[in-house]
């Protein structure tokens, strides 16, 4: 053992060897103390947030995924009967992507358990159901390993396709039930979400004909078989968002935090929109560039002229039948006529613009919409002096400068605040709060001042004794200590001498035998 080791051995041992028992005890106290003190602190500090990794699944795969999460270092337990694993939150990714990669959870058929199915005596019906399955299993598993997701369940029905299909008639379309148990509300965002991950991975699946439930039997997408439903909740999605910009932008407007006229405010914005859609079109035709009328794109001129024509005959062959009152033809007459005819066409083209315009949907309308301001005081402001009329009308002004509304739409209120209520709390409820709160930290500031109390050293207690020897006769000496005014000074002595340890442990390890040695030597003195 090296020198300086066994020099530091020494001296702890004969540290220990100089201490009085009532030093050892306080000294195991202390030392009890401070352990429970850092035990306490790392459970408390230390304690594992834990969450269910993976649930309502059988024995089997339990066990294998335990063991894949155990030889990769990741703390896990199996619960509820062997069916879920609990681990620490901060290893929730690490958990997750390792069993993906172990190919887990292994929710019904796997590719490999399809693989294995299929044989030479495998007829081509027999493996469509086993694709039909395994697909099944896939899109189950998918939707299962969504976070907001506990379990699911899909029924898939996928038409045969046939070649003798009649004039007029369509084929077939495959249908979807998707059957979820969320652990909380689902948004229309994320029911869309499970709509296009089922859809897309079936072939030939049209999102509208997937039907989403959840475990209460509530259809979640409604707003795919009805349109009007989608509409009128976005529009309304839109009002609310256009109100909070412009609650946000009068509050904005006193984003200091400290105000002097009033306490607090209240802003409620009543928006407005216009969702009437306008769709015209503008055409305009003008003359080419640098042109002052159309420019021709074709031109056509005829011209006929007759010279000397003859008159025309009889109409018809032979005279009409009957009396000599018979109406007749006229006739022209017998001499020579002209005749002229001339005409142009001309096309010409012109610069055409078409403008199509189309109105913006859910445009903020300013003078429908109106605003609420309400201005609280009673606590740090008691009363309503500072609310001056001149005020509230310039608070409008800016109110509308900063939201487009107009000042005739908008209104604001003076408020009172109401006294707090005085609630009397029973005195188990506050000894049960101030535990919860506190009490870890009162349990540390406990343990430290034990450990100060312990560690403080104790004065020894000189006692003056009279030594008053019997004598048989009723004499002798009487050793009487005589009242001192003033302490005797102590033997000063180096403080690390050698002689003076050896003195100091004696007196502590037999103080019987210095007792009995300083009488002797008393006596010996007063016999002299």
């Amino acid at each position: 053992m090296p020198d300086v080791i066994k020099k530091y051995l020494d001296q702890i041992k004969e540290f220990w060897g100089s201490l009085e028992k009532s030093q050892k005890t306080r000294l195991y106290i202390t030392s009890g103390i401070v352990a429970v003190a850092i035990i306490i602190s790392i459970v408390v500090l230390t304690k594992p947030n834990r969450i269910v990794l993976v649930s309502n699944t059988d024995q089997k795969q339990i066990g294998e995924m335990v063991t894949v999460l155990t030889d990769n270092g990741i703390w896990n337990e199996a619960q509820n009967n062997g069916t879920s694993i609990v681990i620490d939150s901060k290893n929730n990714n690490n958990a997750q992507v390792l069993l993906a990669q172990a190919g887990y959870p292994k929710d019904g058929m796997t590719f490999d358990d399809a693989i294995s199915k299929i044989g030479i005596t495998t007829t081509e019906s027999d493996k469509k159901h086993i694709w039909k399955a395994q697909q099944v299993s896939d899109l189950e598993t998918k939707i299962k390993l969504l976070d907001n997701i506990d379990n699911a369940a899909v029924t898939l029905a996928t038409p045969e396709s046939s070649i003798f299909i009649e004039e007029g008639q369509t084929q077939p379309r495959p249908t979807a039930y998707v059957m979820v148990e969320p652990n909380q509300k689902l948004t229309a965002a994320q029911v869309e979400g499970i709509v296009m991950l089922v859809s897309r991975s079936v072939e030939n699946l049209d999102p509208k004909d997937i039907t989403v439930a959840d475990n209460n039997s509530n259809i979640l997408n409604t707003n795919n078989s009805d349109d009007s439903i989608s509409a009128v909740n976005s529009q309304e999605d839109l009002r609310r968002q256009r109100e909070s910009e412009l609650e946000q932008k009068v509050l904005d407007y006193f984003s200091v935090g400290q105000y002097d006229n009033f306490d607090t405010l209240r802003v409620v914005a009543n928006a407005i929109l216009d969702f009437d859609k306008d769709k015209s079109q503008i055409k305009s035709l003008t003359n080419p560039q640098g042109m002052d009328a159309g420019a021709v794109i074709s031109s056509k001129s005829t011209e006929e002229t007759i010279k000397n024509g003859t008159a025309s005959g009889e109409p018809g062959v032979d005279t009409n039948p009957g009396t000599t009152n018979n109406p007749s033809y006229q006739v022209g007459t017998d001499g020579n006529s002209d005749y002229s005819n001339k005409s142009a066409e001309t096309n010409l083209g012109y610069d055409e613009k078409l403008q199509n315009t189309e109105k913006a949907v859910g445009k903020l309308i300013p003078a429908e919409s109106g605003l609420a301001i309400s201005l609280w005081y009673g606590k740090k402001v008691t009363d309503d002096t500072k609310i001056s009329d001149t005020f509230i009308t310039d608070l409008k002004t800016a109110a509308s400068m900063a939201t487009g509304v107009p000042v005739k739409n908008i209104s604001v209120n003076k408020m009172k605040m109401a006294q707090p209520e005085v609630v009397q709390i029973p005195l188990n409820d506050k000894i049960k709060q101030l535990i919860a709160d506190y009490g870890f930290f009162a349990l540390m500031l406990m343990l430290i001042i034990g450990l100060l109390i312990v560690g403080m050293p104790r004065r020894k207690k000189e006692q003056e004794e009279v030594l008053q020897p019997a004598m048989a006769g009723g004499g002798g000496p009487k050793f009487i200590v005589p009242d001192q005014e003033d302490p005797l000074p102590e033997i000063e002595m180096e403080e690390r001498s050698e002689i003076k340890k050896q003195i100091d442990k004696f007196v502590k390890q037999k103080p019987d035998a210095v007792a009995q040695l300083l009488r002797n030597w008393l006596s010996d003195e007063w016999d002299g």
